[in-house]
């Protein structure tokens, strides 16, 4: 094992910082054996069967082509549970966690939950894991990020519903909600050469980029089915881009949602926002 470590950092140095790669060469290893960080320390001495070290240089080749490793090992953790991950969903972000957390406190027993373009499915499977009384429904564009939602569900034994469409055509629901919430798209297309490779080049694009000229396009939509789908004083809860957190107040306000909040993330950020319906 000490020699596969010293491969993967070999390997890789030329990509990533010292912190990252010593990260990146834990879930490595224990994606091939097994083994948790403190049974890594103790197997030191073990030696790669051939089939495990075909498996690694499998992986170091991925990760050397810019691939997140998330993607490579196919799963990723998010609020304490396991996620399948691919490239038909995006990779779940930490400052997403804070929005769930901030949910599970907000949340009445027994609430209607709806996730807008759900993706992996973390933040409806989440919240159904933390609000167990809740009915949790998600729903994408996506029938290949539905599939890995329905099985990222089944993986953390929750059950979510999960639906298609496509909620910029979408108007009235045959149902009414407590709680909808979104991470949409809100990535401006002339920011697309500022992020990184990793990103661009493997996660969604859909999940993504909106267009320039209209960078809220996807909350002012969501936002307008939710004035019609949330039940009186029912929430809607939004992660935002970080440069339109008060344009988007601006407009939940204009639309008559009350008590409108924007809040910052550990990083001081402003990616957080809820607002209530009167309607």
């Amino acid at each position: 094992m000490q020699h596969a470590i010293k491969l993967i950092r070999d390997e890789l140095a030329a990509f990533y910082p010292d912190v990252e790669l010593q990260s990146v060469s834990r879930l490595l290893i224990s994606k091939i054996t097994g083994y948790n960080f403190t049974e890594i320390l103790v197997n030191k001495n073990t030696i790669f069967s051939e089939h495990q070290r075909e498996i690694l240089k499998n992986y170091l080749e991925k990760l050397k082509n810019g691939m997140p490793v998330q993607y490579v090992l196919g799963e990723t953790e998010f609020c304490g549970l396991n996620f399948k991950v691919n490239e038909s969903v995006l990779i779940p972000r930490p400052e997403t966690e804070e929005l769930v957390e901030w949910i599970v406190k907000e949340a009445e027993p027994g609430s209607v939950v709806l996730d807008v373009g759900t993706g992996s499915g973390c933040i409806a499977v989440a919240l159904k894991h933390f609000l167990p009384a809740s009915n949790v429904y998600g729903c994408d564009i996506a029938s290949d990020s539905l599939i890995t939602a329905r099985e990222n569900a089944e993986k953390n034994n929750v059950r979510v519903f999960f639906f298609q469409t496509d909620i910029l055509m979408e108007k009235k629901s045959d149902r009414k909600y407590q709680i909808i919430v979104s991470n949409p798209p809100y990535i401006p297309l002339q920011e697309k050469e500022m992020i990184r490779p990793h990103v661009k080049n493997f996660e969604p694009g859909r999940a993504l980029f909106v267009p320039d000229d209209d960078p809220l396009l996807f909350y002012r939509k969501i936002a307008q089915f939710a004035l019609s789908n949330l039940i009186p004083g029912g929430k809607l809860f939004f992660e935002v881009h970080r440069d339109y957190g008060k344009a988007c107040v601006t407009m939940l306000e204009e639309m008559s949602f009350q008590h409108v909040q924007l809040r910052k993330d550990i990083a001081g950020n402003e990616r957080m926002i809820k607002g209530r319906s009167t309607t």
